[in-house]
């Protein structure tokens, strides 16, 4: 089975090669800006063809994409539009419908709304990424391979460890650790759902190889509070949390302003809405097996490498 996979190269991507590589019957074609970021080995594998190239010179490889059978669609362009949305629709398009069997696209559960429902606030003030995201999945009805589509929207993505890259959310929670004894006293009135790359990894390999139903896919563990998820997050610091203050949104609003920073659309938005819970599914959805749904869990598997204790 030949695979097409974009966005190799990040944290789910590395997680989800982990995943498929063992299988014997797979030859990947994989599209890579900077093979340098790849934290596998390839060059002695005849099963793994590297396509140096990203979204913007995608049709590069039209030809080759005729011949998929399965195409993984992980890329994300954080800064554009057109990356997430019409290079997007002229890989697609390059399919032939006839050959290829499925196609998994990655989206955002940010476009939705609580009934996972298209929210139209994205497409009119959502970031270029997501307004990209959004365009994307009102336009997949409309292709020829769409029959052949399935559509996973990750919710808050955790992960990453010495083999694998750090997701950008976690990035930004071990580049906090260092402030928890002043972070812990605070807090702001949130709700979300996260969900461990490897999971999504483990989810998609299940699509990729399973007649599944749903043609959407929300992937996200519990909804949790964002009191919650600090306070596990000190816990594994062994830094107690006595009480914790409610930060409001129009203090943040005020010192954004303060310092200079105009907050984006966006922003302002997600600190109305604050709760964000989806309909959602999980690795354990489908019989796979998972130890990091629980908040604990993955914060463990995030900071453990780094062997860090930070005392009150």
């Amino acid at each position: 089975m030949k695979i097409f996979i974009t966005g190799i190269s990040g944290c789910v991507g590395h997680y989800l090669f982990d995943e498929l590589r063992s299988n014997p019957n797979y030859h990947f074609y994989l599209l890579v800006r900077d093979p340098k970021k790849l934290r596998f080995s390839y060059k002695d594998d005849p099963r793994i063809t590297i396509l140096p190239g990203e979204m913007i010179s995608v049709l590069t490889y039209a030809k080759l994409l005729g011949e998929m059978d399965t195409v993984i669609h992980l890329a994300a362009d954080w800064g554009g539009n057109q990356s997430n949305y019409e290079f997007t629709v002229d890989m697609l398009n390059a399919l032939d419908q006839n050959k290829c069997k499925k196609v998994i696209v990655f989206s955002t559960a940010s476009i939705l709304g609580d009934d996972n429902q298209l929210n139209p606030l994205a497409g009119e003030i959502g970031t270029h990424y997501i307004r990209g995201k959004y365009q994307l999945f009102k336009r997949l009805p409309d292709l020829a391979i769409y029959n052949k589509c399935h559509t996973l929207f990750p919710t808050w993505v955790l992960g990453g460890d010495s083999r694998h890259p750090y997701s950008h959310a976690s990035s930004g929670i071990l580049g906090l650790a260092k402030w928890l004894k002043l972070i812990r006293f605070f807090t702001v009135d949130a709700t979300f759902h996260f969900i461990h790359a490897r999971d999504i990894a483990r989810i998609t390999k299940f699509v990729l190889e399973n007649e599944v139903k749903e043609k959407a896919l929300v992937l996200g563990n519990k909804p949790i509070s964002a009191s919650a998820f600090l306070r596990a997050v000190c816990e594994h610091y062994k830094i107690p949390v006595y009480f914790q203050l409610p930060i409001p949104a129009w203090l943040v609003k005020g010192a954004a302003g303060i310092l200079g920073k105009k907050l984006h659309p966006w922003d302002l938005y997600c600190f109305e809405k604050k709760h964000f819970i989806y309909q959602t599914i999980d690795a354990a959805t489908f019989g796979l097996p998972t130890d990091l749904q629980g908040p604990a869990e993955v914060i463990r598997s995030l900071a453990g490498s780094q062997n860090k204790t930070i005392r009150a």
